[in-house]
């Protein structure tokens, strides 16, 4: 009786299994057609497929959107470049539109391809530039529109110093340079190339950036613009000899004393040395008045053996402290001679962080590259040296090794205490805001001044800048002798701060 009633047991929970395995069959085998109810059923179905389906395509057509358009904006770069790649780069606007879609668009589409790589570029056969390219070019571009005053809608049309030889910009575009120009400090040229991209944006219906982005930045550059105009005034102040301000009593003095302790006021050149820079290196001329100007003259030299049958030609700039242009010191041959020695050896030029203690950095007030050239080099370095012995009277047994410097975009060294190996197509002026002076490219061409008085402390009128190179390469050497070895070479002034002058004077015919 006791296996009866289990196998009774057993038998109902096997007819409630196989019930329950029966209905799970009929859901799996799909058999929906035998009742309209579950027809129906169906039809919500396909409406979920086709709503996803939808999203599916309008997400994928935006995504391949997004391609095409880098796809179609390198293929316009790559038209545009044709003839003469060298002269389309070395546009500042060029540059950073290649280098833009090379990093900051590629980077959004590899995001988006799901797609590998191609072999090319997994091998690593492709250069790509990183975001330090993208920084460098950002400024270059935003240096020379700060420097020469240009205007940002004009920019972003391609308009560079009235030539329309550039690329225009899109909204995504003015907002990297906005974003850029925040990241340097310079909070008017972020707002402005800023406001252009909403602007952009508004008008063309680019939802590239998001708007809030925008915005965010925006708001930031507002807020450091105020802060960076206070203290540009409070400088001002400073500089101009209203030392009262720092007094315990004003309502500033706490807070100068603060900024001046931090060495935010610290350095070699002042406001007006900056705007009169500025200045001069949009000037087309000398900026000398008339009556200092017809006291100047031009020489054909031969002060030494060694220029007995070809005399140098030169042009006197400054009389105290004397500074003079030569003409023609350097021929093309040798010009391409230092070159092509120099050309492998070209590194990012660094300067000296003496306050700081921290030795040599890349830095934003100088931005070339170098490379030195010393005797052994090539028997041409040798023979220059002597020219130039000849020419300034000089002696080279203390002289540094020539510096080759390449300047490239935006390419400039700020106002600091150089002969031209090229002309240039825009910009890359010498100036002397001290003076007045502006100095334009010249191939072959030598500068020469003295940047010490007699007693041997420098001379603040000699303080110089080179300006942003527009469009164009720019390259220079430069020679620096040292007071050592000049004893016998330079005759002392009778007053002690009068300016050193050699022992044969260029005013020699």
């Amino acid at each position: 009786m006791w296996i009866s009633a289990v196998d009774n047991v057993c038998t109902k929970k096997l007819a409630i299994l196989l019930i329950v395995l029966c209905l799970m069959c009929l859901s799996v085998r799909g058999e929906l057609y035998s009742a309209l109810a579950g027809m129906e059923t169906l039809l919500d179905t396909q409406k979920v497929l086709v709503e996803t389906l939808s999203g599916y395509i309008e997400t994928t057509e935006r995504k391949l959107g997004k391609i095409k358009k880098l796809q179609n904006s390198l293929v316009h770069v790559q038209n545009a470049s044709r003839g003469n790649f060298q002269e389309f780069v070395s546009n500042p606007i060029n540059a950073f539109v290649l280098i833009k879609k090379l990093t900051v668009d590629w980077d959004d589409a590899k995001d988006i391809i799901s797609c590998p790589p191609t072999k090319e570029i997994s091998a690593g056969n492709v250069i790509f530039p990183d975001q330090d390219d993208l920084s460098g070019a950002a400024k270059a571009l935003l240096r020379v529109q700060q420097t020469y005053s240009l205007d940002t809608e004009s920019l972003s049309e391609g308009r560079i110093l009235g030539e329309a030889n550039g690329l225009p910009l899109s909204a995504d575009d003015c907002f990297e340079l906005g974003r850029q120009a925040f990241q340097a400090g310079f909070y008017d040229s972020a707002i402005s190339w800023l406001e252009l991209s909403r602007q952009k944006q508004f008008e063309d219906g680019s939802d590239i950036r998001n708007s809030s982005e925008i915005l965010t930045y925006l708001t930031m550059s507002e807020y450091q613009k105020e802060k960076s105009e206070f203290m540009h005034l409070a400088s001002s102040l400073l500089q101009l000899g209203f030392m009262s301000v720092t007094k315990p009593d004003s309502p500033l003095g706490g807070f100068l004393e603060r900024a001046v302790s931090k060495n935010i006021f610290v350095g070699h050149t002042s406001i007006l040395d900056e705007a009169t820079y500025r200045r001069l290196c949009q000037s087309s001329m000398h900026a000398l008045s008339a009556s200092y100007s017809s006291n100047l003259k031009c020489h054909l030299l031969s002060p030494h053996p060694y220029l007995l049958l070809q005399p140098v030609k030169e042009e006197q700039l400054w009389a105290e402290p004397k500074i003079s242009l030569f003409y023609d010191v350097i021929s093309d041959r040798e010009i391409n001679i230092m070159k092509s020695l120099a050309l492998p050896a070209l590194k990012r030029a660094e300067v000296a962080e003496y306050n700081a203690g921290l030795g040599h950095r890349v830095s934003d007030t100088r931005v070339t590259k170098i490379a030195w050239l010393r005797e052994m080099d090539h028997p041409l370095i040798p023979r220059m040296y002597r020219r130039i012995e000849a020419i300034t009277g000089l002696s080279s047994s203390s002289a540094e090794p020539f510096q080759m410097a390449n300047y490239g975009l935006g390419g400039h060294f700020h106002l600091h205490m150089d002969v031209l190996l090229s002309d240039v197509s825009g910009g890359g002026a010498t100036v002397f805001p001290r003076l007045n002076i502006t100095v334009w490219p010249k191939k072959g061409s030598a500068l020469f001044w003295h940047n010490v008085k007699s007693n041997g402390i420098g001379d603040i009128l000699t303080l110089h800048g080179a300006c942003p190179v527009v469009t164009g390469s720019k390259w220079v050497t430069n020679v620096w002798f040292h007071e050592r070895g000049q004893e016998f070479r330079l005759k002392c002034g009778i007053h002690p701060e009068s300016s050193l002058l050699p022992t044969h004077t260029f005013e020699k015919s």
